[in-house]
């Protein structure tokens, strides 16, 4: 009976660390990162596992960024690929933190593939994401 009670607080304690140990990870810069290219970049819309954050990228309608009438955004997808790659960038994460927090999110296409991008009210709207590295995704 002994052992019925220490395997079974053995899989609750082996539980409890898979689940700590799945929260994302931001590492430290390692300081200034050689530039990439906007293919490596892969558009993420969850942080990966481990990363390290290299800068917030924004885009606008007057830096070409256009949706077309069925939400397709690939200009602009493609301005904040390039621009996320001048950083060293092989990620972009869709989510911004505090004091850049969007006040609302959009449904914008890219290659057949939908994505939430963060949005600023202002004048022009901005969509923005962060560059990152990505150093580990599982």
């Amino acid at each position: 009976m002994n052992v019925r009670y220490t395997s079974l607080a053995v899989l609750l304690s082996a539980t409890l660390l898979s689940a700590c140990s799945s929260a994302p990870e931001v590492v430290p810069s390692s300081g200034p990162r050689a530039p990439t290219s906007a293919e490596q970049v892969k558009i993420l819309q969850k942080e990966p596992k481990r990363y390290e954050k290299l800068g917030m990228v924004t885009v606008s309608r007057d830096e070409g960024a256009s949706w077309s009438d069925k939400g397709d955004a690939t200009a602009g997808f493609d301005i904040l690929k390039r621009k996320a790659a001048a950083l060293g960038a092989n990620g972009l994460l869709l989510k911004v933190d505090a004091p850049h927090d969007p006040k609302r999110m959009i449904l914008a296409g890219y290659h057949d593939e939908w994505y939430q991008i963060p949005v600023t009210t202002g004048t022009p709207p901005q969509g923005m994401a962060q560059a990152i590295f990505v150093l580990s995704e599982e």
